[in-house]
């Protein structure tokens, strides 16, 4: 998987670019793990060089940014930023289910 020991955080960030550019419109988390255990030297800058990028991508394609970037650092251990991620996934749920409510009117037609 993409936390395993063996996979680079540059590895990471590769695959999370490539995913991210294959679904640009979906709702979307990032999410820094394991923080009580330390992140690399470098990891959270280059993510928001990444992050920076796609604002820009996304900008110049007419789509709606956001104004910073965005990220949870999440330690289950600690309980560092759980209930900011529930409250986001809770968040982005009620966005789908109004995009799925929509789809569902225009059926019924």
């Amino acid at each position: 998987g993409a936390g395993d020991k063996c996979s680079s955080v540059e590895d990471q960030l590769i695959l999370r670019r490539e995913v991210r550019a294959r679904f640009p419109r979906r709702p979307w988390i990032d999410v820094i793990s394991k923080y009580d255990l330390g992140v690399v030297d470098g990891a959270r800058e280059r993510l928001i060089e990444i992050m920076e990028a796609e604002r820009l991508e996304k900008a110049k394609k007419g789509f709606d940014v956001d104004e910073e970037n965005y990220f949870i650092e999440l330690s289950i251990k600690e309980g560092q930023g759980v209930e900011e991620l529930r409250q986001e996934v809770m968040r982005m749920l009620g966005e789908v289910r109004v995009v799925l409510d929509a789809m569902a009117k225009m059926d019924d037609r």
